[in-house]
C-alpha cells in the first residue's frame, strides 16, 4: 500500500494541520482583540484565514477522497477571496483608490520582461490602469467558484477526478481555465506592485506578496506537476487506486505540511505588534466584547460585491473613496460621511437639473469649490492641485479626518466634468 494512503500519513498530516490551525487562530484572535486599524486588519484577518481553510480542507480530502471535490471547492473559493483581499489591503495601505490615482498622476509604466509587458508601449498609470488591475482580480473571484460548481456537477456524473489529465474527463479543461484566470489575477497584482512599489515600501509588502503568490499560484503548479508525474507512471500504484487519487493524496499531504510553515511566516509578515501600540486607548472589556463583531465585519463579502458592481459599471469614473471600515465607524464618523455624501450629491445633481443653464452651472461649481478651498486653507491643509486627464478635471480635496481607529489621513477625490469652451 502506498505510504501516502496510510492512516499513519493521515495522522501526521493532521498534526501539521492542527499546529497551523492553533498558530493562525491565535494570531487572528490577537488582531481582532487589538482592533485599532480596521482599514488594515479587516483584510489581514481574511488573508490569515487562508491557512486553516487550506490545511483543514486538505486534511479531510486526504482521508475522504471520494468527497474531496466538495472540500476542494471550499478551499478554491476562499483562494479567490484571498487574492482580492490582498489587493484591497494594498489599496488600504495607500489611502484608498482615489489617493492612489492622485499619487500615480504623471507616472508611466516601464515595459519589462518580468511583467510580460516588454512589447507594450509605455502607458500612464491612471484610473483605467487601476480599473484593469481590479477587473483582473475580480474575474478570478467569480470564475473560480464557477469552475468549482462545474467540478461538483461533473463529479456527480462521473466525469471528473482530481488529478486525472485524461481528455475525456473534466479536470484537464477546468485546470486550463483556472490557470488562465489565476494567471491574469497574479499578473495584475505584479503590475500594481510595480506601479506602487515605492509607495508601499514602508509597509514591507514583498514578504506578504511572496507568501500569497506562493501559496496560491505555486500550490496549483505543484498539483499539476504531481498529476503529470502520476500520468507518466512514476507513482507505484500497488492498490490500484483510481486515476488521480495518488497525485491528489500527495498534494493534500504536502499542503498540510506547507501550511505549518506558512503560519509561521504569517507571524512575521502580518505581525500584530504595530496594532498593539495603537490600541492603548481601547479598554480591555470593550475590546473583548467586540471580537465577535469584528470577526463578522472582517468576513462579510459585501465589499466584494459592491466593488465588483463599481468596477464593472460604466459610471466608475464618478466614484469617490469609500472607507474600508464602514462597519466600525462611530456616530460622529457616520454624520461626517452623510454630510460628505450630501455635498457630493448636490454637486452631482447639477448634471440632472434641466432648469440651470450651462454657464450658471459652471459659476456655481466654481463658487462651491472656491469656498471649500478657503475652508481647507484655514485648517492648514495642503494646497489642492488640479490635473487634467481625458477631458476631466480632477480636484483632489484633502479631508483631514483622524478618528481614534485611524492613523492616516483619508483622501476624497471628486471628478467634475468641465467641457472645453464653457465659461
Amino acid at each position: 500500500m502506498s505510504w501516502v494512503l496510510t492512516e499513519r500519513t493521515w495522522a501526521a498530516a493532521g498534526v501539521f494541520a492542527l499546529l497551523s490551525l492553533v498558530i493562525t487562530c491565535h494570531q487572528i484572535y490577537k488582531h481582532l482583540y487589538y482592533w485599532s486599524k480596521p482599514e488594515y486588519q479587516k483584510w489581514i484577518v481574511r488573508i490569515l484565514f487562508m491557512v486553516p481553510v487550506y490545511a483543514f480542507a486538505s486534511w479531510l480530502s486526504l482521508k475522504f477522497f471520494d468527497s474531496s471535490v466538495y472540500f476542494d471547492a471550499v478551499r478554491n473559493c476562499y483562494e479567490a477571496f484571498v487574492i482580492y483581499s490582498f489587493l484591497s489591503l494594498c489599496f488600504a495601505y495607500l489611502g484608498g483608490e482615489a489617493a492612489v490615482v492622485h499619487a500615480l498622476t504623471g507616472r508611466f509604466h516601464k515595459p519589462k520582461v518580468l511583467t510580460l509587458t516588454c512589447c507594450v508601449k509605455p502607458f500612464p498609470y491612471n484610473i483605467t490602469f487601476l480599473r484593469l488591475c481590479k477587473k483582473c482580480v475580480l474575474q478570478f473571484c467569480f470564475i473560480k467558484p464557477a469552475t468549482s460548481l462545474v467540478t461538483i456537477i461533473l463529479e456527480s456524473y462521473g466525469l471528473f477526478s482530481e488529478g486525472d489529465l485524461s481528455p475525456n474527463r473534466g479536470f484537464l479543461y477546468c485546470a486550463i481555465l483556472y490557470n488562465f484566470s489565476i494567471f491574469l489575477a497574479m499578473m495584475s497584482l505584479l503590475w500594481f506592485y510595480q506601479a506602487t512599489s515605492d509607495l508601499l515600501a514602508p509597509h514591507k509588502p514583498v514578504l506578504k506578496f511572496l507568501i500569497v503568490k506562493s501559496v496560491i499560484f505555486l500550490a496549483f503548479w505543484q498539483g499539476m506537476g504531481l498529476s503529470i508525474v502520476e500520468s507518466l507512471g512514476y507513482f507505484e500504484n500497488e492498490d490500484k487506486a483510481e486515476p488521480g487519487e495518488l497525485s491528489a493524496a500527495y498534494q493534500n499531504f504536502f499542503i498540510c505540511v506547507e501550511m505549518f510553515f506558512v503560519a509561521i511566516l504569517h507571524l512575521k509578515a502580518f505581525s500584530v505588534e504595530p496594532f498593539k501600540q495603537d490600541s492603548d486607548a481601547l479598554s480591555r472589556g470593550h475590546a473583548l466584547g467586540r471580537v465577535s463583531s469584528n470577526l463578522k465585519s472582517a468576513l462579510s463579502p459585501r465589499d466584494l460585491v459592491d466593488d465588483t458592481i463599481r468596477n464593472f459599471s460604466s459610471k466608475y469614473n464618478k466614484y469617490h473613496h469609500h472607507s474600508n471600515d464602514s462597519g466600525d465607524e462611530g456616530p460622529h464618523d457616520a454624520d461626517e460621511e452623510r454630510a460628505d455624501d450630501d455635498d457630493n450629491a448636490s454637486v452631482d445633481s447639477w448634471n440632472d437639473e434641466p432648469s440651470l443653464s450651462s454657464s450658471r452651472q459652471v459659476r456655481e461649481r466654481n463658487s462651491l469649490l472656491a469656498s471649500r478651498q478657503d475652508s481647507h486653507e484655514e485648517e492648514n491643509t495642503d494646497d489642492e492641485e488640479a490635473s487634467f486627464a481625458d477631458g476631466v478635471m480632477l480636484w483632489p480635496l484633502m479631508a483631514w479626518q483622524n478618528p481614534p481607529h485611524r492613523s492616516m489621513y483619508s483622501f476624497q477625490l471628486e471628478c467634475i466634468n468641465i467641457r472645453p469652451g464653457q465659461p
